[in-house]
């Protein structure tokens, strides 16, 4: 495998674990009395699902007897990783999706991207490019 998918590897897991542990959402309605309820929509619920699963099938082939080879499985595993990651760090940039939240009293809640997440999936779309361009 190389380096540039290693890379792309490391930076997609960093990504969905950083959305599981910092409770990323992409969706925010009133829940009542005052209260506000964040939530994934399935799009993005999804997009994570498909990233941990071609996370997983990358490292699955890495383990494997022939992880040294290029054979034909852990390329289409590469390949679902590349368009996986890409889709999902794309996803949480233009959809603006959120960990932070700042309450405005009565005007409302504003809800933004911490720097941390920002810099989560810059790491990815860079490690996205990298392999982009080593495939052109």
């Amino acid at each position: 495998m190389h380096d540039d998918f290693l890379k792309l590897l490391e930076a997609a897991k960093s990504l969905v674990t950083y959305i599981d542990k910092e409770y990323v959402f992409d969706k925010a309605a009133a829940g009542g009395c005052s209260g506000m309820d964040y939530h994934l929509s399935d799009t993005f619920y999804d997009l994570i699902v498909n990233t941990r699963k071609a996370i997983s099938q990358v490292e699955n082939g890495l383990e494997g007897p022939s992880a040294d080879s290029d054979n034909k499985i852990q390329k289409e595993g590469c390949v679902q990783l590349f368009e996986a990651a890409k889709a999902l760090a794309t996803y949480v940039e233009k959809e603006r999706a959120f960990d932070k939240v700042n309450d405005m009293g009565s005007v409302g809640i504003e809800t933004y991207q911490s720097d941390a997440l920002k810099e989560v999936v810059q790491n990815t779309n860079k490690a996205v490019r990298e392999v982009e361009n080593g495939l052109l």
